[in-house]
């Protein structure tokens, strides 16, 4: 699951999913180091000897690559408007 990093508050970090599900929260020692607001993270979720194991990993270039989008978008709407 992709999640976006919202906010990092008294050592608990607001990841907000794709899919449009609620807010998900986990320790900030629980993410990988040198991460910014907006970085994107893939979550997962494997069961090894019966035990859940959650991984968390920052996926290069796809805060980038979402700006990018954006900016686009933003750009063709505003020159639709002025038509």
């Amino acid at each position: 699951m992709k999640v976006v990093l919202e906010e990092i508050e008294n050592s608990i970090a607001r990841l907000i999913p794709d899919d449009g599900q609620s807010p998900m929260y986990v320790l900030e020692n629980e993410l990988p180091k040198e991460l910014q607001v907006g970085d994107v993270l893939e979550l997962t979720y494997q069961r090894i000897d019966g035990k859940l194991i959650k991984s968390i990993q920052r996926l290069e270039n796809e805060k980038e690559g979402r700006l990018k989008k954006m900016k686009e978008k933003r750009k063709a709407l505003l020159n639709r408007t002025k038509k």
